[in-house]
């Protein structure tokens, strides 16, 4: 997309909430049409800088004014249905593999109900979701263990996380109404086996379109209508646009996060610096936009938590029951 009409939709906006609806309705259109992921991060660099350089009170308003997934969820979930409703997070599943997970489904003959882009919580992590879904963390979901504060679903769910093969998972699905399975897979490979930007790629291609995968998500779709989505995506330092040069800037980035996008508050920020570099949310300093700065031993190649629109977005895809 061009430039022009990124300053439309991000200055010219009647509101915050316009426009960041605006935002993830382009940034679907891109994720379905870009030719490969490289090519989509590029498409984010001017719209990422328009929001960290120039309309950063845009970043200060997005837990309120984005459409965040932990929210559609929620009204997915409470919706009237005479069938039964199955919830898959891919933890990290970021708009890069949207168009294989499409491309998966279409080879399949399988129509999705629904296709858009919500957004991860701030900071981007996987915490700060499952606080949104009323549980302190992700592991208090395993083996059918929701605590009572998570209230997905207007009745009974059966809950699990999970990391073993997709195929080898199809077994464990039990025939209750409302299913809500969180994997580790890609996450896994970020954090766990530090795979680097082509091998992540390259395996989530393969994945996303293997008979494996599929019988799993199919398994979900057996009486069920079934959503995909995920807690987060992830950036990709590497392809940042914007490296730190003034001392003070890079001095005080260290202190605070090391070669972290967000870190815990345990002191105020300097906000004398312009454009501000950091927003506080959820008790976090976050950096915002596709900011890097020089730290011993480098950036991870692939981190999350951050500000950045390949961060924060990521898909939101319904599929029919069988």
């Amino acid at each position: 997309m061009s430039t022009p009409a990124w300053l439309d939709i991000i200055l010219d906006s009647p509101s915050p909430t316009a426009a960041w609806s605006g935002v993830f309705a382009r940034l679907r259109d891109l994720a379905v049409t870009c030719g490969s992921p490289v090519d989509l991060h590029n498409q984010t660099v001017a719209p990422d800088r328009l929001l960290a350089e120039t309309a950063w009170e845009l970043w200060g308003s997005y837990p309120e004014a984005a459409p965040r997934t932990a929210t559609y969820l929620k009204e997915w979930c409470a919706a009237p249905s005479s069938i039964g409703r199955a919830v898959l997070v891919l933890d990290a599943l970021s708009l890069r593999e949207m168009p294989w997970l499409l491309g998966g489904a279409q080879a399949r003959h399988i129509q999705p109900a629904d296709v858009r882009v919500t957004g991860a919580e701030s900071p981007s992590d996987t915490d700060q979701f499952a606080h949104a879904l009323g549980v302190p963390s992700r592991s208090h979901l395993a083996g059918n263990g929701a605590p009572g504060s998570f209230n997905l679903f207007p009745s009974k769910a059966y809950t699990d996380v999970i990391s073993v093969p997709f195929e080898d998972a199809v077994g464990g699905i039990p025939h209750e109404s409302n299913v809500f399975v969180w994997h580790s897979w890609l996450d896994d490979l970020i954090h766990v086996h530090k795979k680097l930007p082509d091998q992540i790629y390259k395996t989530a291609a393969a994945t996303l379109q293997d008979d494996g995968f599929w019988k799993f998500a199919n398994r979900l779709r057996q009486g069920r209508k079934l959503v995909i989505t995920s807690d987060h995506g992830y950036a990709v330092s590497k392809l940042f646009s914007s490296e730190e040069i003034d001392p003070d800037v890079i001095d005080k980035l260290r202190e605070t996060f090391g070669a972290a996008r967000y870190k815990k508050i345990n002191g105020p920020w300097q906000e004398r610096f312009m454009p501000p570099i950091v927003v506080s949310h959820n008790e976090h300093h976050i950096v915002m936009g596709q900011r890097k700065w020089k730290v011993q031993g480098g950036f991870p190649h692939v981190c999350h938590g951050g500000l950045s629109l390949l961060e924060v977005a990521v898909p939101f895809i319904e599929l029919p029951p069988l």
